[in-house]
C-alpha cells in the first residue's frame, strides 16, 4: 500500500472503528444495554451505581466510536437515566439538587471523556504519520545514496516516488550555464510546468495548488534547495480540495532530501575535478623537472661535439671525428626516445583519457620491439625469447612496445660498457609476464619503489626519471604491474599484465 493510501486509511480511523449509521446504531444500542442492566437491578442498587453504568457505556462509545457519536451516547445516557430512573421517574423533571448534581457530574465526565479520548486519538494518528513519513524520508534516502550523478539521483527519486506514492511527479534540474531547465519524469508535461518551476526557484517557495501564489494551478511545486537553484519538483494535483498540510509538509521534506543528494553530487563532482585538475598539474610539473634533468646531459653532448667539429675540424683526425659524429647520433636518438615519452605524458596529463586497446599476440609485440631497439641500438648485445603457446593480450600496442623499449634504454644507457640485455615473455596464472634483465652494475641501493617517481629516479640513476616513471603509468593503465628487483649480477624489471578471461575465437577481429 502506498503511503498516502495508508495516510488516508489512518486519517479515516482516527474517529473510531465505526462511521456512519453504523457508528450512529451503536450510540443508541450502548445506553440502551445500560439501562436494560439498571432495570434488572433496579431494586438492588442505587441511582449513583446506575449512573455508573451509563459511564461504562459511555467509556465504550468514546473508545470505539468517532466523537459525535460518543457525545450523543453521552446525551442519550444521561437522559435515559433520568427519565427511567430518578425520581419522579417517566419524567423528565428532577426531583431534588443530588439529582440534578448526579446528572450534571455524568454528563461533564462523559463529555470530558470524549474530548480526551478523541485527543489521544489524533495525538496518535499524528504520531503513526510523523513515523510513516521518516520511513519514507529514510527509505529514499538509502536509495538515493546508492546514485551518483545528478541525472541518475533524479531519475532514481521519480521512479521511488511512483512506486512508494502511487502519484506522478516530475523533476527539473538545472541545466549547466542556465537555459533551459532538464525535465526527468514519467509521464508528459502539463501546461505551464516549466514555467512555473522557473518561478519556484527565482522566487524561492513553492506555488500551485494549497499554496499563496498561484492556487488554481493543477499542481504543486517547490525548489529542491533554497540557496542556489538547482532545480524544482513537482507533483500533479487535479483534486477539487487542496492538498492538506500534513501532505504539503512530506512534499517538502523529500523535495529537500532530494535537492540536498543532489547538491552533495554537485559539490563532489566540483571536488573530483579540482583533484584531477591538481594531479595533472602536478604530473606536468613532474615532467618539466624531469625533463629538465633529462635533456642536461645529451643537449651538453651535442653542444660540446658540435663545438670541437666547427673549432677544430681541421685539425681532427678521421677516428676522432667518426667518434664525434657518432656522440651526436647517440644522443640525438636519446632525445628523440624523450620526445616520445614527454608525447605520452602529455597525453596522460590531459584528462579523460581512454586506451585504444585490441587484441595483440605477444611475440609480435616482442618481434617489434626487438625490431625497434635494434634500430636505435644497432651494436648492442639483445637476446629474446617468448614461451611457446602464449594468449592474446588486450592492449594497446604503441603503448607495450615503448615499456618495452624504455626499460631496454634504461638497461643500455646505465648498465655499463658492454651489458647485454634479454627479454623473456612468459605466462604466470592470469597473467602476462615480461622480464627485462641485464648483467650491468645493478641498481643503487635504498627503496626500490622510487625508480619508478619522476625524482627519485632521475637522483638515483642518473638520469632515467621520465622513463621509468611513464613506464608504471603505461602499465598501470593497462591493470598491471611493474617491479625492480636486484640481480646477481646487474638488475630485472618484471612487467605483469592481465589476460583476458576470453581470447577471441580463431578468425575473430583483433
Amino acid at each position: 500500500m502506498s503511503g498516502a493510501a495508508q495516510g488516508a486509511r489512518a486519517s479515516r480511523d482516527v474517529g473510531g472503528g465505526l462511521r456512519g449509521l453504523p457508528a450512529a446504531f451503536a450510540a443508541l444500542a450502548l445506553p440502551a444495554a445500560a439501562t436494560a442492566a439498571c432495570m434488572a437491578f433496579d431494586t438492588q442498587v442505587s441511582e449513583a451505581a446506575k449512573a455508573l453504568a451509563y459511564l461504562l457505556a459511555v467509556i465504550a462509545a468514546a473508545t470505539w466510536l468517532p466523537r459525535w457519536a460518543g457525545v450523543l451516547a453521552s446525551l442519550l445516557g444521561v437522559t435515559a437515566l433520568n427519565f427511567f430512573f430518578v425520581p419522579p421517574r417517566h419524567t423528565f423533571a428532577v426531583d431534588g439538587v443530588e439529582y440534578w448534581f448526579t446528572l450534571s457530574v455524568l454528563l461533564a465526565v462523559s463529555l470530558l471523556l470524549n474530548a480526551l479520548v478523541g485527543s489521544l486519538r489524533r495525538r496518535r494518528a499524528e504520531a503513526e504519520r510523523r513515523g510513516r513519513d521518516a520511513i519514507e524520508l529514510a527509505a529514499l534516502a538509502s536509495v538515493l545514496a546508492l546514485e551518483q550523478g545528478p541525472d541518475a539521483i533524479a531519475r532514481q527519486a521519480v521512479a521511488w516516488w511512483r512506486a512508494h506514492r502511487d502519484e506522478r511527479c516530475a523533476l527539473y534540474l538545472q541545466a549547466t550555464g542556465g537555459g533551459a531547465l532538464r525535465r526527468i519524469a514519467d509521464g508528459e508535461a502539463a501546461r505551464d510546468e516549466e514555467g512555473a518551476a522557473r518561478w519556484a526557484m527565482e522566487h524561492r517557495r513553492p506555488l500551485g495548488a494549497g499554496c499563496a501564489d498561484w492556487p488554481a494551478l493543477q499542481f504543486w511545486c517547490t525548489p529542491l534547495n533554497d540557496a542556489a537553484p538547482i532545480g524544482a519538483w513537482l507533483v500533479p494535483w487535479t483534486a477539487s480540495a487542496a492538498p492538506d498540510a500534513a501532505r504539503v509538509r512530506q512534499w517538502r521534506a523529500l523535495a529537500a532530501l532530494v535537492g540536498q543528494r543532489l547538491e552533495r553530487a554537485a559539490i563532489a563532482a566540483d571536488a573530483d575535478a579540482a583533484r584531477a585538475r591538481a594531479e595533472a598539474e602536478a604530473q606536468r610539473n613532474a615532467v618539466l623537472a624531469s625533463l629538465s634533468h633529462d635533456l642536461r646531459t645529451p643537449l651538453t653532448v651535442l653542444l660540446g661535439n658540435a663545438s670541437l667539429l666547427r673549432e677544430r675540424d681541421a685539425d681532427l683526425l678521421p677516428a676522432q671525428r667518426a667518434s664525434l659524429l657518432a656522440g651526436l647520433e647517440h644522443e640525438a636518438r636519446d632525445m628523440v626516445a624523450m620526445a616520445e615519452n614527454i608525447l605520452q605524458s602529455a597525453r596522460f596529463s590531459s584528462p579523460p583519457w581512454r586506451l585504444r586497446t585490441q587484441w595483440e599476440s605477444p611475440e609480435e609485440l616482442l618481434g617489434a620491439a626487438i625490431a625497434r631497439l635494434r634500430r636505435r641500438w644497432p651494436d648492442a648485445a639483445l637476446e629474446a625469447r617468448a614461451e611457446p603457446g602464449l594468449p592474446p593480450v588486450q592492449v594497446e600496442s604503441g603503448l607495450v612496445l615503448q615499456v618495452m623499449s624504455n626499460l631496454v634504454d634504461n638497461a643500455l644507457r646505465h648498465g655499463g660498457p658492454g651489458v647485454r640485455v634479454g627479454i623473456e615473455v612468459t605466462k604466470r596464472d592470469d597473467r602476462l609476464r615480461i622480464a627485462v634483465r641485464d648483467d650491468g652494475k645493478g641498481l643503487p641501493p635504498g627503496d626500490l619503489q622510487r625508480l619508478f617517481e619522476p625524482a627519485g629516479s632521475a637522483a638515483s640513476r642518473d638520469g632515467t626519471g621520465l622513463g621509468l616513471s611513464l613506464c608504471r603509468r603505461l602499465v598501470q593503465a593497462h591493470g598491471g604491474s611493474i617491479e625492480a628487483h636486484r640481480a646477481a649480477p646487474g638488475a630485472e624489471f618484471v612487467v605483469e599484465l592481465p589476460l583476458a578471461a576470453a581470447a577471441p575465437a580463431e578468425g575473430a577481429p583483433r
